[in-house]
């Protein structure tokens, strides 16, 4: 009988210690964040931002809401080169932290929602929220939802920051995206590449992407691509490329288009586009080729003309070479220095000059004629 109370009372005393255990971790749970200062996430942040993205932060106020969230007013990121319009701008930053590692004051971000961020007056994003989100041993993997140039878009995948350059695997999904100069997805199509002028258009981009670097540095002999990009209702100005075609048909303005819809291949430093299809007004173009990362490119492609939009001598050779006014061109240099070339096969070049002699016989008879009636 005294055995069994004695084990009452020492089950009775396991159980209470166990229960002021748990309350005593519950307790550093909820009470913790009340002890983290505002000081020490900035500087865990600051510490990740310069080590992993080589960036130097500007951290605004930092809140705090019981029992695991916390808030930043505002993060400026500015590159190493200082250059001021080179700034990101990220606005309104929600997180939910977990818990239990903050017994170990160790931040563990769950989930995060950012109202907007600026990248460089260049590309707008509202609204961004994980759905997934993890940070282990310095790698990202990560499933969010957010709005780009005012289209719904979801990025998912991961970012391994532990090498010198952060190697990603990521797929994009993309709608209805309103083009600014030099988006990233764009810099892949050279007749998009412009200095001093102008390109618009809805975009939508799908697909996937792998490689290492951040920015610029991400052109290099580990980036591989497989996507598709589509843009419709657009305009371009200022692209050397399209200008050296389009003054094949005396057309030097802005070119605008119907539609744009590109495939997208990137290995060994070149961007394969096994089928381009611009669809325009003036021109329609039918292309294939390739070009790399240096700017040297090669591609063959279909003319479409407009008969009503182009000049009158390429008009007689449309008419005397092809029944459907197409001519087939090659493209072939550099993005700065295109050099455009028709294609012509024996039978074309026969037509061709049989024409222009045809031409020139009658051109003289017609003169005699009036010369004789005067």
């Amino acid at each position: 009988m005294q055995t069994q109370i004695n084990k009452g009372s020492l089950l009775k005393w396991i159980l209470i210690s166990f229960g002021i255990i748990f309350i005593i971790v519950v307790a550093n749970i909820l009470t913790i964040p009340l002890f983290i200062s505002s000081d020490y996430v900035k500087n865990k942040i600051t510490h990740t931002i310069e080590d992993r993205l080589k960036f130097t932060p500007q951290i605004g106020t930092i809140s705090f809401y019981w029992p695991n969230r916390f808030g930043i007013s505002n993060i400026v990121l500015q590159g190493l080169n200082q250059n001021p319009d080179a700034q990101t701008q990220i606005r309104d930053v929600k997180c939910t932290i977990k818990l239990i590692p903050l017994i170990y004051k160790v931040v563990d971000i769950k989930k995060i929602f950012i109202k907007e961020i600026n990248f460089e007056n260049r590309v707008l994003v509202r609204d961004l929220i994980t759905r997934k989100f993890s940070y282990r041993d310095g790698v990202v993997s990560t499933d969010m939802r957010l709005v780009v140039n005012e289209g719904p878009s979801v990025i998912k995948g991961t970012v391994n920051f532990t090498h010198e350059k952060p190697a990603f695997d990521v797929s994009i999904d993309a709608r209805d995206i309103h083009i600014t100069q030099d988006m990233p997805a764009l810099q892949m199509l050279p007749i998009f590449t412009v200095k001093e002028g102008e390109v618009g258009g809805i975009l939508n981009v799908n697909g996937s992407i792998q490689g290492k670097g951040l920015d610029k540095r991400v052109f290099n002999k580990k980036l591989v691509a497989n996507m598709n990009i589509r843009v419709r209702d657009g305009y371009i100005s200022g692209n050397k490329l399209l200008s050296s075609i389009l003054e094949i048909i005396g057309v030097k303005d802005t070119y605008y288009f119907d539609s744009i819809d590109a495939d997208i291949q990137i290995k060994d430093e070149k961007i394969f586009i096994p089928k381009m299809d611009i669809r325009g007004q003036v021109i329609s173009l039918n292309t294939a080729g390739m070009s790399e990362f240096d700017g040297k490119i090669s591609y063959d492609a279909v003319i479409k003309f407009d008969k009503e939009r182009i000049g009158k001598d390429i008009k007689k050779i449309t008419d005397l070479v092809l029944k459907q006014n197409e001519v087939p061109i090659e493209i072939r240099g550099t993005t700065k220095n295109p050099k455009i070339s028709v294609k012509l096969s024996k039978d074309n070049i026969e037509n061709l000059v049989r024409g222009f002699v045809d031409d020139f016989i009658k051109t003289p008879k017609e003169g005699h004629k009036k010369d004789a009636g005067r």
